[in-house]
């Protein structure tokens, strides 16, 4: 064998080959670069660039020159024909005549020599390069050399071409993945939200067909909810069908990623959720996992067979357990709305509540004869509570005037609950958690700012967070083009002792002066719409909790409410 260095012509063809490796943008332009000088150098009739496709194991041809176009569709077991027994072995060919070598397989009329070599990377073969002339004996074992030498050259920038091109769609997957991802932690629509995944994960990887199901483990049964592309019949057709039936089974048992090599076989045919499309071959199902549990499946669809890499598994089920995140928090934002209707609500009920002491004092002295002209009955109530002790007075003599009475005084009084020691910083950031979606639609940024040590307070969780829910939406209010509300904790001690203290500092248009000093007073408000009971609320449920709440400053430039509870020691 002669030196690479005895010829020139090699060497810059070796040269201009490894400098496809920095100047091809795709495996095609790598392609023309390599066949140009296999053209240079041997003057063929005929060559080919022929790799093993992953999916199928066979050999095809990916560029050729004086090859017919349809060729390129054909693909060779390996170990068959000339360039298939090259790819089999990883070892070089020369045959001097085609018509005499049985291993020959015709795909064009007139060779007569033909020349192949293994394309080597890392061991592994990839493919193989042929060169073909229309004479017989029309190649040496120099030139069989030289095809060894520009294989293995071509096989390290291909290798370089497809890593910088996996690089780059890796990068660009990553950055839709953010993008999507964050169109879809803002989308609070259910069903907006399952179209925007179906067509996310269909643009993420360029599938034919792309379907969303939710799981309902007490029904053992999955639901397509969305198609894309929209195929109405399909999806009227599947609805709702039990997991034997469906395709999603496997991934909803495992918890695991399922991939359908070739959905087209009988096998499937039970399987009601499978499309019945000559165009859909291959399917990879990923279960949309939200705490351990599935709440849905993502199924996506190829045209032709395909085996789903590690890359494209990975991204697929970042994105399903995305979803379902975005799903939970959809379901989350729809609670906190419907929470601050209830709130709503809750002052107007809460109005009978008040009035209930207005009423309770204009009856209390005929209530009160009426008790002590029955207190010879000795019923055991507590005296602290009068519905108690003038029941059943109120049931023989009044019984009008007792369903009144009861019903408003029912209201006038807040349940304190159970009371149990909370931190009060894990309250605050519970409860900015609820909002943080609503804050983010309204342009305002919420910033909580915990205290230095932990602080425990004795309270009602849920009461507590009516609190802060209450003064939250009321500095909202106050910030209709958006603005910045910092929640800050500290601690003071007095002669009474250990205080945590709250701050809600917004930057609103403040509060009137004309109501500062009775903004916790009933029925005060300025809001067309507002019942006035929000603050007298949040100063009577604070005074349960032996605690208090004042405006600590107001003006053009914003309000803070300052909010004081008794603290108990360090944790």
């Amino acid at each position: 064998m002669h030196r690479l260095t005895d010829n020139p012509e090699t060497l810059l063809a070796l040269y201009r080959i490894s400098q496809a490796a920095s100047v091809s943008q795709t495996p095609h332009d790598a392609y023309m670069i390599i066949t140009e000088q296999l053209q240079r150098l041997f003057a063929p009739k005929a060559a080919a660039i022929s790799l093993i496709n992953p999916n199928t194991s066979l050999l095809e041809i990916e560029y050729a020159l004086g090859y017919p176009s349809k060729t390129s569709e054909l693909g060779i077991h390996p170990g068959k024909g000339l360039s298939g027994r090259a790819a089999f072995n990883g070892e070089p060919i020369l045959c001097n005549d085609v018509e005499n070598d049985t291993r020959y397989v015709k795909l064009i009329e007139g060779v007569r020599s033909k020349i192949v070599a293994p394309m080597i990377s890392s061991g592994h073969i990839i493919g193989v390069i042929s060169v073909d002339r229309d004479t017989p004996n029309a190649f040496t074992q120099r030139d069989l050399n030289q095809l060894v030498y520009i294989a293995d050259e071509s096989s390290q920038v291909l290798q370089s071409v497809w890593y910088r091109r996996q690089l780059s769609n890796q990068s660009e997957q990553l950055n839709a993945l953010i993008e999507v991802g964050q169109n879809i932690v803002s989308n609070f629509e259910t069903h907006s939200l399952w179209e925007t995944v179906t067509e996310a994960a269909m643009e993420l990887t360029r599938a034919r067909l792309c379907t969303l199901q939710l799981f309902d483990s007490k029904t053992n049964k999955v639901k397509l909810l969305t198609a894309r592309p929209l195929n109405d019949e399909y999806t009227r057709n599947v609805g709702e069908i039990d997991l034997s039936e469906s395709l999603a089974g496997s991934a909803i048992r495992t918890k695991r990623q399922i991939e359908f090599n070739n959905i087209t076989t009988p096998d499937y045919l039970d399987l009601k959720d499978v499309p019945r499309d000559s165009e859909v071959t291959s399917c990879l199902s990923t279960p949309m996992i939200y705490e351990g549990s599935v709440t849905g499946i993502l199924n996506v669809f190829t045209k032709v067979r395909h085996r789903f890499p590690n890359s494209e598994r990975r991204l697929l089920q970042a994105f399903a357990d995305l979803a379902a995140v975005a799903a939970q928090n959809a379901e989350l934002y729809n609670r906190v709305f419907n929470s601050e209707e209830r709130l709503r609500k809750s002052e107007r009920l809460t109005t009978l509540g008040l009035l209930s002491a207005e009423i309770a004092h204009e009856i209390r002295n005929p209530l009160t004869v009426i008790k002590l002209l029955f207190s010879s009955l000795n019923l055991q109530y507590e005296e602290s509570d009068p519905r108690n002790k003038d029941k059943q007075v109120i049931k023989e003599k009044f019984n009008q005037l007792e369903e009144i009475v009861s019903k408003v005084l029912s209201f006038s009084k807040a349940p304190e609950g159970i009371f149990t020691l909370w931190e009060i910083d894990e309250l605050v950031a519970d409860t900015c958690l609820l909002v943080r979606h609503k804050m983010r639609q309204l342009k305002i940024e919420l910033e909580h700012q915990p205290a230095l040590q932990k602080l425990r307070v004795n309270g009602n969780k849920g009461q507590l967070q009516q609190v802060l829910l209450n003064l939250i939406i009321n500095a909202s209010d106050a910030m209709p083009n958006g603005g910045r509300l910092t929640i800050s904790t500290t601690h003071e001690s007095n002669e009474k002792g250990k205080f945590a203290i709250l701050y809600i500092e917004d930057t609103g248009s403040g509060i009137p002066e004309n109501l500062v000093e009775r903004v916790f007073d009933s029925f005060l408000t300025d809001k067309p719409e507002g019942t006035g009971l929000g603050l007298s609320i949040v100063k009577r449920i604070l005074r349960t909790h032996h605690g208090d709440i004042s405006v600590s400053k107001t003006g053009q430039t914003g309000t803070t409410m300052r909010i004081e509870l008794p603290a108990h020691k360090q944790i």
